[in-house]
């Protein structure tokens, strides 16, 4: 049966993405240059503004309910099958006469429709000009992405509505729970995709620098999310069992020396130092899971690097040989971060559990799956992580995990 408090933790992450999703809106509402965008939601009578951004006139404010005979946003869902424009809505056919006209003023007007997960109209998203701005392909484009992510996030909620009903009636109808996750994290990622792909375009064109900046804020609000989304994926599998491991041949000091690279430009943006060293100028070629190890050591030194504003971050290796045949690798990554304060750490490999949240609201982000995802992954492949060492001057996580070695061996170290 899925539990209350599980459902609770997906209600959890469905406000983080709604939350996320309204500082990607607020960030577009910026990079197109209208006054005013609106986020509808309708019913067979009436239209209500659920979030609103304003710039120099304020035409919309949130909580607003009209009659859908005077709304714009249901204009949308009536009479267009996609995005509906008006250059102008006092001389526009559909707008010129309405009483609504008189309230919100001379202005252009796009509008774009939501659907919710069984394709009825959930709503619209909006946005209003008082200066007549003539909207532009790839506003439309934006705008129609970022309708089909909130269809998703609709979805979720839907879902978890249905879960709640459900659970009140039997305990055998969520047997699936263990496979819900993957379904919530897959739907969303599509999307999300789609938001990326359309900043990549976006950052093609010519912009002002400040547009630069706004296309920079969606694109790290958008990878963020699908951040999110990746490690509840990777949760849910492991949750269901369904996480094989692999053996093939692999060199600790690629999967460490990878890592260091694909976080090399966020520590040299934030002016932090990154390196590795080893116990041994040689080491064994091991029999395992490449993937996983990297992951591992993914999830800790972007945990590091989140909470560490100036300073390093150092990746120390070495093995001790168990037998002829085996070793066991021991990884201690080091940062000169925040630390952890000592109340939170009984916690620290719990899912879902975010440390920092409770004295920085909002700053860090994250769904607080990165470490128990590390503990899950190492203790599948019979190895153990803990924290080491932790005080205001940063944080020392390490893992053991024991390997099969190779057995034709090569102890050269250009070996990756």
């Amino acid at each position: 049966m899925l539990k209350t408090e599980y459902i609770d933790v997906l209600s959890v992450i469905s406000g983080k993405l709604y939350a996320s999703a309204a500082n990607v809106m607020d960030t577009a509402s910026r990079l197109i240059p209208a006054n005013t965008f609106c986020i509808a939601n309708l019913d067979s009578l009436s239209t209500k503004v659920l979030k609103s951004f304003n710039r120099e006139k304020v035409m919309l404010v949130e909580g607003l309910v009209v009659d859908n005979e005077e709304s714009y946003c249901a204009l949308v869902t009536e009479h267009a099958q996609g995005p509906l424009i008006i250059d102008n809505n006092l001389t526009h056919p559909l707008t010129k006469d309405m009483d609504a006209t008189e309230f919100v003023g001379g202005c252009s007007f796009i509008g774009v429709p939501i659907r919710n997960e069984k394709g009825e109209f959930y709503g619209s998203l909006c946005s209003f000009d008082h200066g007549f701005y003539q909207y532009e392909e790839r506003d439309v484009e934006l705008l129609v992405s970022l309708s089909a992510f909130f269809t998703d996030l609709l979805e979720m909620e839907s879902v978890l509505t249905h879960l709640r009903t459900a659970e009140k009636k039997t305990e055998l109808v969520l047997e699936d729970k263990k496979n819900l996750l993957a379904v919530l994290s897959h739907e969303i990622r599509t999307p999300m995709n789609g938001v990326i792909g359309m900043t990549s375009l976006l950052q093609t064109t010519e912009l002002t620098e400040e547009q630069v900046l706004y296309v920079d804020v969606i694109e790290k609000s958008s990878n963020n999310l699908l951040s999110m989304m990746n490690q509840i994926l990777d949760y849910s599998k492991i949750e269901a069992g369904t996480l094989k491991l692999e053996l093939k041949p692999f060199h600790i000091r690629g999967a460490v020396d990878h890592v260091l690279q694909l976080f090399a430009a966020d520590a040299e943006k934030k002016g932090i130092r990154m390196h590795a060293a080893y116990g041994s100028p040689n080491s064994p070629i091991l029999l395992g899971d490449s993937p996983k190890v990297t992951q591992i050591l993914t999830n800790l030194v972007s945990n590091a690097l989140k909470f560490t504003e100036r300073g390093e971050i150092g990746l120390f290796v070495r093995h001790t040989s168990d037998s002829m045949d085996s070793v066991t690798v021991s990884v201690e990554v080091r940062d000169s971060g925040i630390g952890l304060p000592p109340e939170q750490q009984d916690s620290l490999f719990r899912s879902f559990s975010q440390i920092h949240e409770h004295c920085s609201p909002g700053k860090y982000g994250g769904a607080g799956l990165g470490l128990s995802i590390c503990k899950q992954l190492t203790e599948l492949m019979g190895g153990k992580i803990w924290l080491k060492e932790t005080s205001g001057k940063g944080c020392i996580f390490a893992f053991d995990i024991p390997f099969k070695v190779e057995k034709v061996q090569s102890f050269s170290s250009k070996i990756s």
